[in-house]
């Protein structure tokens, strides 16, 4: 919630309030959504504690497969980085995201088809994806409190308080009709891949050999979408959840995996001899990203 409204809340108690560490959020952030990546078709991520994922070629479009996707991916989260998470699968993005926060924390609702007329009906319109107080007000005025009464509402009378575009996606939206699909989004800056070791341990020879694999598909994937990096790091969360990070920049952009290996390598190496506990998990990021260029590389050319 807002810290001012949790200032209200505690007013006249003992509070305390823990500075914001959004270094931290944000690696953390990124670790679950490669996990979340990992198991899913798509992922689109909408915050930085939110995402949107398609699973229906994983499933079949089978709710029973998909609540023991959802299942599995909640459990990865928690056993990798000691965090409970919420999950809606729905037909519909706006109806998942309902979802989704339905039985927060550690909540997973499934609504198919079927359910999710009868599932929207007696909600309150604030539950609607982007109806903040001030729309919710004015939907108020006009008797309508509940989605399903904005599901049955005449298109007309939105249009006068919203124009066009909002009132044909609230309309729809309390219909749970949302063509919006899943998308990756923006173009990545970065590609990185995580992995947890079979065992804790600050082994680098060990660590790299079971991290090997990791990197040859992270070279993969930079392959496919005909990408350079200029900057790679290795990332390690050790057994007590904290982590560590080393980078080097390259003098030019390559796509060389023997480059990518070496330096891979030297990172884990410079990490875990510099670490005084264990390493639960690894990973290697590339960043700097940009469009290959038609000549291979030198060591490519040599190859």
């Amino acid at each position: 919630m807002p810290i001012s409204l949790a200032k209200k809340k505690l007013e006249g108690k003992d509070g305390s309030f823990i500075r914001m560490q959004h270094g931290k959020y944000e690696a953390i952030s990124e670790r679950v959504m490669q996990v979340a990546r990992e198991g899913v078709d798509v992922l689109e991520q909408s915050g930085i504690d939110e995402a949107f994922f398609e699973i229906t070629g994983r499933s079949g479009g089978d709710y029973g497969k998909a609540s023991s996707i959802a299942r599995e991916l909640k459990e990865k989260i928690l056993s990798s980085e000691g965090l409970t998470s919420s999950v809606g699968i729905a037909p519909s993005k706006v109806v998942a995201k309902i979802a989704s926060d339905l039985q927060k924390p550690n909540g997973l609702t499934i609504i198919t088809p079927d359910e999710t007329k009868r599932f929207l009906m007696m909600l309150s319109v604030e539950k609607l994806y982007g109806v903040g107080p001030k729309t919710a007000q004015a939907l108020k005025g006009i008797g309508v409190e509940t989605i399903g009464q904005l599901a049955g509402q005449n298109p007309e009378p939105l249009e006068r308080l919203f124009g066009r575009k909002l009132a044909v996606y609230l309309h729809d939206a309390a219909n749970g009709a949302d063509e919006e699909p899943v998308t990756e989004g923006r173009e990545a800056t970065q590609l990185s891949r995580i992995i947890t070791l079979k065992k804790n341990t600050r082994d680098p020879e060990e660590i790299f050999s079971q991290l090997s694999p990791a990197i040859d598909d992270l070279h993969s994937r930079l392959l496919a979408e005909n990408r350079m990096f200029r900057n790679v790091s290795a990332i390690a969360i050790l057994f007590d959840l904290s982590t560590r990070t080393r980078s080097m920049t390259l003098d030019a952009p390559t796509a060389d995996l023997r480059m990518l290996r070496d330096k891979a390598r030297a990172l884990v190496r410079e990490l875990a001899m510099s670490s005084e506990k264990d390493l639960r998990r690894v990973g290697v990021r590339v960043a700097e990203l940009v469009g290959a260029a038609d000549q291979s590389s030198l060591t490519e050319y040599l190859e």
